[in-house]
């Protein structure tokens, strides 16, 4: 069910979270909801707010793209990096199909002839939206992903962050840049907004970038400290873990594909170790 955080501003905090700017000129939409029956849903909320513009995909997981298809944005817009890799995750239209059914068997009743939709604009590094008396900066921004895009919406003063931010949930580094990621904190800590609607979990205030360099930086030394032991890529794979912590949370709907996410991020980190400085 949506929900309204300022004038203009609505969101879904469902998989994943999904938010939307209402203008002048119809609505821009970053992300969406993955399963079908959910992204019907908001298409016709959308709808009678004046349609969608603009659609924008933070990053090219599954999970966030596979609206695409049903929310019906006049134009679809993503960086360079996730138009690249849009089927890293799914492969194909049936790769599609096939992911949904893993999560949820009676979603694919939606799904005959599906089809991806790709995006019609892809920007490098910076794109600048004009719509309906709002601006919205879109800013590549990695960390989660190597492409992840972060959405400013300057009068609105809300920034969507994609999965750089998870409040109360656990990072995951699969597809990471994970020196990136604290540059990209950063930046979204220099942000003169009110709100931050994350990639997964309700809005948050400033207060949540901290806590996520502090998620992030226990992931990081516990790799650390295991390599400096010895530990090989595999060993550290098998021995290391994070998900398993009471304190944070991890879509259910992930089942044991999270465990299968977390043993590949523990492999990234672990390449990444060296690329930085410090380590």
């Amino acid at each position: 069910m949506e929900k309204q955080l300022t004038d203009s501003v609505y969101y879904q905090n469902i998989y994943p979270t999904s938010g939307c700017v209402v203008t002048d000129a119809g609505a821009v939409a970053v992300d969406g909801p993955s399963f079908p029956s959910d992204a019907i849903a908001w298409r016709s909320f959308i709808e009678k707010k004046g349609g969608l513009r603009y659609h924008i995909n933070s990053e090219h997981h599954a999970d966030h793209i596979v609206a695409n298809r049903y929310l019906g944005a006049d134009v679809m817009v993503s960086g360079e990096y996730t138009n690249a890799h849009f089927l890293d995750s799914v492969k194909s239209d049936e790769g599609t199909v096939d992911f949904i059914r893993r999560l949820k068997e009676e979603e694919v009743v939606h799904m005959e002839g599906y089809k991806l939709r790709w995006p019609e604009i892809v920007f490098r590094d910076r794109l600048t939206l004009a719509v309906g008396g709002q601006t919205f900066h879109l800013i590549h921004s990695p960390g989660h992903t190597w492409g992840q895009t972060l959405v400013h919406a300057v009068e609105a003063r809300v920034v969507f962050t994609g999965d750089n931010l998870t409040p109360g949930m656990h990072p995951f580094f699969h597809s990471a840049s994970v020196w990136g990621w604290f540059h990209s904190l950063a930046l979204l800590e220099s942000l003169d907004v009110d709100w931050f609607v994350p990639g997964h979990g309700d809005p948050c205030g400033k207060e949540e970038i901290e806590v996520q360099r502090t998620k992030l930086r226990r992931v990081i030394g516990m790799v650390k400290e295991m390599k400096d032991k010895g530990l090989s890529r595999e060993e550290v794979q098998e021995q290391g873990g994070y998900i398993d912590d009471p304190s944070l949370d991890h879509p259910r709907v992930l089942g044991p594909r999270a465990q299968m996410l977390e043993k590949a991020g523990l492999g990234n980190i672990y390449d990444q170790l060296d690329l930085h400085p410090a380590f």
